[in-house]
C-alpha cells in the first residue's frame, strides 16, 4: 500500500497536510536555524503551519475576513521571490507534486493574518512618554552603568525605543489574538 497524503494535523475541519509542510518548506516559510535537524524544522514548520491556519480560520468564522483589504497578489510575489523566483520555485513544485493553486492558498492565508495585524491590531498599540522613559532606565541606563559609560541621551534614542515597545506590545497582541483563537477553535496534531 502506498501513502498518497499524510495528515498531520487538523484545525477544525480542516487538514494540515505533509505537503502543506514541503511547500512551507519550499517557501521559507521558517528558517532552517544552524545546527537544526530536518525532523526539528519540519515540527517547526507545522507550528507555524498551524498557527497561521488558527489565525485564518479565526478570521474566516468571526467575518473579519470580509472586512480587511487583502493583498494576496504581492505577498505571493514575495514568497515566490523568496523561493528564488518561479524559474526555480516551478521545478520544485511540480516534482512535490503541488500546485500554483496550493501556493495561492498559502499567500491568501499569510495575506489575511497580515491585513488583520497591520489594519485591526497595530492601530491598537499604543506607548506613552512614561513607557518610553522607564524602558529608556531600564534597557540603557541600567547597562552602561554596569559599564561606567554614560548612557546615549533619551532624544537620542527614543524613536529607536518607542519603535521597540511597539512591536513588543504588538507581539503581545498577536499572542493574545491566537490564545483566543487556539480556545475558539478544535485542534488535533498528529505529527511532533
Amino acid at each position: 500500500m502506498e501513502t498518497v497524503e499524510e495528515v498531520l494535523a487538523v484545525v477544525d475541519n480542516t487538514p494540515i497536510l505533509y505537503s502543506d509542510i514541503e511547500l512551507g518548506s519550499l517557501l521559507h516559510l521558517v528558517e532552517h536555524q544552524t545546527g537544526e535537524s530536518d525532523e526539528d524544522y519540519r515540527s517547526r514548520l507545522l507550528d507555524a503551519r498551524i498557527r497561521l491556519e488558527l489565525q485564518f480560520r479565526d478570521l474566516e468564522t468571526s467575518g473579519q475576513l470580509y472586512r480587511i483589504d487583502l493583498e494576496p497578489g504581492a505577498v505571493r510575489e514575495s514568497l515566490v521571490n523568496r523561493a528564488g523566483g518561479m524559474g526555480t520555485l516551478g521545478p520544485k513544485l511540480e516534482s512535490s507534486g503541488l500546485e500554483l493553486s496550493d501556493l495561492d492558498e498559502l499567500a491568501l492565508r499569510l495575506a489575511a493574518v497580515d491585513a488583520f495585524v497591520t489594519q485591526r491590531l497595530r492601530p491598537r498599540v499604543s506607548v506613552s512618554l512614561e513607557e518610553i522613559e522607564a524602558a529608556y532606565r531600564r534597557l540603557l541606563v541600567d547597562e552602561f552603568e554596569d559599564t561606567g559609560n554614560p548612557a546615549p541621551p533619551l532624544n537620542s534614542v527614543s524613536d529607536q525605543i518607542h519603535r521597540l515597545l511597539v512591536e513588543r506590545k504588538l507581539n503581545d497582541e498577536i499572542e493574545r489574538w491566537l490564545e483566543q483563537a487556539s480556545d475558539r477553535q478544535v485542534l488535533t496534531r498528529f505529527s511532533r
